[in-house]
């Protein structure tokens, strides 16, 4: 395996923390970024202390282009290699078809979508020009079994897994790999307000496996992508969902 650093984008938060983590376990530095500069030395603090030494952090937005781009500068001056990227920054923007504003859209599509776009261009040429990268792509089930009021990030997600098969496409003959997963229901700190009111338990019905998610195994998958064993594997969805939905 390289001996690079991952760049994992929206990493404080529960997908985010347990895919920093996985990755920390397997003996990959990992450069955290996400808006919230402010939460991070808590963020930081609650890592195992072994693994503490091998996260650094960057504030980021990736809406921004400007930003994405001098963190690449910043990074390359450094001598620091991104040979895995894991584009997990994201946001939901719930709203009827008709009551829909454009700036909630506009900003979903902007941090789901546009932020994949941004981290991927900034970071993929230089792996294309060692031979070697993995980039992982966040998605959601919503981008095929779509949720009530939630077009906006439908539309994202589903944006999210056509560009992975298309930038697999493009970097394959470079020696990087493109893959993106849909998870299902995980419960985070983030959905859990969104389980009050007997939520949980209809939503848990619906699942047959009879259970929500767990961050961990979503980091799991992951860690498999970026790892040896998945260098033949290249634009494909990997849904992990506990038998919620099943692709045809």
């Amino acid at each position: 395996m390289s001996k690079g650093h991952a760049l994992v984008s929206g990493a404080i938060g529960g997908l985010g923390t347990a895919i920093t983590r996985a990755l920390c376990a397997a003996g990959i530095p990992v450069i955290a970024t996400d808006r919230r500069a402010d939460d991070f030395a808590p963020w930081v603090e609650a890592l195992p202390a072994e693994m503490r030494d091998r996260v650094s952090f960057h504030p980021l937005d990736v809406t921004k282009e400007q930003a994405v781009s001098a963190l690449a500068d910043t990074l390359a001056k450094q001598d620091v290699t991104i040979d895995y990227l894991i584009n997990n920054a994201g946001i939901q923007g719930p709203g009827k078809p008709w009551k829909m504003d454009t700036k909630t859209w506009d900003r979903v599509m902007n941090v789901n979508i546009g932020g994949t776009f941004h981290m991927t261009r900034a970071f993929s040429e230089q792996m294309a020009n060692r031979g070697f990268g993995r980039v992982v792509n966040i998605a959601s089930l919503a981008a095929y079994q779509p949720m009530r009021n939630q077009g906006s990030y439908s539309a994202a997600k589903a944006a999210i897994t056509g560009y992975t098969r298309s930038t697999a496409l493009d970097l394959a003959r470079y020696g990087v790999t493109v893959n993106v997963i849909a998870p299902g229901i995980i419960m985070h700190s983030g959905i859990a307000p969104l389980m009050q009111g007997g939520n949980s338990e209809r939503l848990t019905r619906t699942i047959p496996m009879g259970r929500f998610g767990k961050p961990e195994e979503i980091a799991a998958t992951v860690a498999f992508l970026v790892s040896e064993g998945a260098g033949y594997i290249t634009g494909q969805t990997f849904h992990v969902n506990g038998g919620l939905y099943f692709p045809g």
